[in-house]
């Protein structure tokens, strides 16, 4: 996935999630200001905390009854809020692109870290995951139009973003 439009097709036809995602794309940075992944979080349905979560985890989707949508978003309260927003998409990603919806009932996934074949397709759930995320940060001129404004400055696009320059080195190999 590198466009909007490409991950559309992997989304439900449904126009009120589709504008939401397309105008936190395309939010212009209002005084300077990023666009808030919770407010858009919340548009979506879901419910978004900090908590605290065991060393290495940034996050976790979990099924929530009280939720619109019936997920929330734990992020880890430890990690910097560049790094909690980064996880919010991320675990969007996976509401969207893995879960059944349409089975309230079903049961959460398990890791069964002894199956080499689960564990290929987890990685392979994780990379579609991050692409989500890059693809609602960066894609269909985002990160174009800011480095004609700021250039390769790896700190400004990382602060103009709200993400680490980690995540700006992959992003312009990306994008």
């Amino acid at each position: 996935m590198k466009t909007l439009r490409e991950l559309f097709t992997r989304l439900p036809a449904d126009g009120n999630i589709r504008q939401v995602l397309r105008n936190f794309n395309m939010a212009p940075k209002a005084g300077g200001r990023v666009p808030s992944v919770k407010d858009m979080a919340l548009a979506l349905g879901f419910e978004v905390e900090r908590i605290s979560l065991p060393f290495g985890m940034a996050g976790r989707l979990v099924q929530d009854a009280f939720s619109q949508n019936g997920y929330r978003i734990e992020v880890n309260q430890h990690q910097s809020v560049r790094r909690q927003r980064w996880t919010v998409l991320h675990e969007m990603g996976h509401y969207f692109l893995h879960v059944d919806r349409n089975d309230s009932l079903a049961l959460p996934k398990l890791r069964d870290r002894g199956d080499p074949l689960y564990m290929e397709q987890e990685r392979i759930e994780e990379r579609e995951a991050d692409e989500f995320a890059a693809v609602l940060l960066f894609a269909d001129g985002a990160l174009t139009a800011a480095k004609s404004l700021l250039g390769n400055d790896l700190h400004a696009l990382a602060r103009h973003f709200g993400v680490s320059e980690d995540v700006i080195r992959i992003a312009l190999r990306q994008f």
